[in-house]
């Protein structure tokens, strides 16, 4: 009976956005940062951005987002690796993961480099076609159903752009990470076919370098190209 009521506590958190940005408010600026700094997560993704910087096509000038940015850690480590200087927006719905964020971008002085913003990634407050990289990490997870946050991060995309979804899939280590941070686990081919559907083409798996293989078992990267 105890197990039920539980299971039903968290069955209700997963489909209550506003439960879910109280939960981030209070324990994700320094538990998150913490939790996957130690499953490995956070330096793995500065291994991914070095092995696949190139297919984003990086330039100067190019208008970035981050959907659902965090503390960080997919757009720190996408400036530490880029042969160019980035600006990049980055927006969340949780006021106190963008706490973390501003501190974590102090240590790399990447401060003036991001533009923090809070909103809902699946009502952005932006116009169509604005942006030549979307990008996003560990957030769609959160969304009642994923294809409004994919929807919604290809319109603000220009044609052409590129777009980088990551996100914990249904495998057994993606549901040990699900158990602790009250998230879902996505199915890769429904999430490859919410792409497509929303315009997204030539959508490929970008994998992790061999030696993250517990990172490439727990979540998906996915990248695309706006038709």
């Amino acid at each position: 009976m105890i197990r039920n009521k539980k299971k039903q506590r968290f069955n209700v958190l997963r489909a209550d956005p506003e439960g879910i940005r109280d939960f981030f408010n209070s324990v994700g600026p320094w538990f998150y940062t913490w939790f996957f700094s130690l499953l490995g997560y956070r330096s793995s993704l500065r291994y991914l951005w070095r092995y696949h910087c190139a297919r984003v096509k990086l330039r100067e000038g190019m208008n970035i987002l981050d959907a659902g940015i965090g503390t960080g850690f997919l757009t720190i480590n996408l400036m530490r690796e880029a042969p160019i200087s980035l600006n990049i927006t980055g927006l969340d719905f949780s006021p106190g993961m963008l706490v973390g964020l501003k501190r974590n971008l102090r240590q790399y002085d990447f401060e003036i480099r991001v533009q923090p913003l809070v909103g809902d990634m699946r009502q952005m407050p932006f116009p169509d076609g604005i942006f030549d990289l979307v990008m996003t990490s560990e957030a769609m997870e959160y969304l009642p159903d994923v294809w409004d946050g994919i929807s919604e991060c290809t319109r603000v995309l220009r044609p052409g752009g590129k777009f980088l979804f990551i996100a914990t899939k249904n495998s057994f280590m993606g549901k040990l990470v699900a158990a602790t941070w009250r998230n879902k686990v996505l199915d890769p081919t429904h999430v490859r076919h919410c792409m497509m559907r929303a315009g997204i083409s030539q959508v490929a798996m970008v994998r992790f370098p061999w030696y993250f293989k517990h990172v490439d078992a727990t979540v998906m990267a996915l990248l695309g190209e706006k038709a």
